[in-house]
């Protein structure tokens, strides 16, 4: 089984300043600026060895759009010359690279050019899927996007990431079409030779039998459209909550400041076993993670979760592998760097790793069954 980590490239690359996200931190719109971060893009080699030492077998990175594309259908060599230094590195210390194609970040120039609200848009997306094609990308698993559902009713819903705007239509255009891109990337994967899917964001809802209509509403939004719009080979489960529909529903009606999702890991095994049966596919948990600065509770959080998956894995699920989030303390979006989802953390002066307690045991649990 693959066991490992996961990350974003703005998240964690640092000086990411060819993507609207770095633009917009300029400008103050968003409100904390991601800076030079982790630096993993120098750094990369050193946390392979870590990975390595820790006995991890995967690793969940972003190639960069950003920066393969700097500028409408011009390469960087350079840029794919690196993501494959580090998918070489990664199978020299014998872990899986599963690399992502596009986690939340554009190029600004396909920003301003309104990204993939145009269909016509998709074919610098495929010009750089080709050209990655064309480098020889030497592995077996490609996540195309991640969490279609997430990004677009944060983009274009709640106003929380660009373009910052508030429209029902124009929220599920953009899904529509992001869907319709992955099933063309797909496609193409698919005819050289790769296994393919996507990392959808699950939640398990929960609700008195009353607002049953709302919950079944809820799944298919989040859970069960993404998929049912799509082609893929495996079930790609990012899984963090389970949400309490009567407080969703009145967090968005009364605008009610009471939390309504908790820490489930039921939640995990329910999803695992409903999406399995629904779609007749293997399971990968590309994302499963919690910001605490309790590293032991991060180690319960660990155990449980990874716990339930086994049970759905006894119960006939196949299990290809579960990627924790995240690797390191990394840029959390529009919160900054006040959250803390890794099993490392980071000294944001020197760069320096501070491997945490929770590596270590996520790293036995690797050797346990690997």
């Amino acid at each position: 089984m693959l066991i490992g980590t996961s990350t974003s490239a703005h998240q964690v690359e640092g000086n990411d300043k060819n993507s609207d996200w770095w633009h917009f931190e300029q400008t103050g719109r968003i409100a904390h600026k991601s800076g030079t971060g982790p630096m993993q893009y120098k750094q990369y080699k050193k946390d392979i060895q870590i990975m390595k030492k820790l006995g991890l077998n995967a690793y969940r990175f972003e190639i960069n759009f950003s920066r393969v594309m700097p500028s409408p259908g011009i390469i960087n060599k350079n840029a794919i010359k690196h993501y494959k230094s580090i998918i070489t590195e990664l199978k020299d210390a014998g872990i899986e690279p599963i690399p992502t194609l596009w986690h939340y970040t554009l190029p600004l120039w396909l920003y301003n050019i309104h990204g993939f609200e145009r269909r016509e848009n998709f074919s610098y997306f495929i010009k750089y899927v080709d050209a990655l094609l064309e480098s020889g990308l030497d592995v077996k698993y490609i996540l195309t996007i991640n969490e279609p559902v997430i990004y677009t009713s944060k983009a274009y819903l709640s106003k929380e990431y660009p373009p910052f705007k508030r429209s029902y239509i124009m929220f599920n255009r953009v899904l529509n079409n992001i869907l319709a891109l992955h099933n063309e990337v797909y496609d193409i994967l698919k005819a050289n030779g790769y296994t393919v899917s996507f990392a959808n964001n699950f939640m398990e809802f929960k609700s008195d039998a009353i607002l049953y209509p709302v919950v079944k509403a809820l799944d298919y939004l989040f859970n069960q459209r993404p998929l049912l719009q799509t082609r893929f080979d495996f079930i790609g489960i990012n899984y963090y909550k389970t949400i309490d529909a009567i407080k969703f529903m009145g967090s968005k009606i009364r605008k009610s400041r009471k939390r309504p999702w908790f820490i489930d890991p039921s939640g995990l095994r329910k999803i695992v076993e409903r999406e399995h049966f629904l779609f007749k596919k293997p399971v990968m948990i590309t994302e499963n993670g919690v910001d605490t600065l309790d590293d032991a509770y991060r180690i319960k959080f660990i155990n449980e979760h990874f716990s339930e998956l086994m049970k759905a894995k006894k119960n006939g699920v196949p299990v290809l592998g579960y990627l924790h989030w995240s690797f390191i303390d990394n840029f959390e979006w529009n919160y900054g760097y006040d959250r803390n989802y890794g099993v490392l953390g980071f000294d944001h002066t020197t760069k320096r790793r501070i491997i945490k307690p929770s590596a270590f045991a996520l790293g036995n649990i690797a050797k346990k069954y690997t």
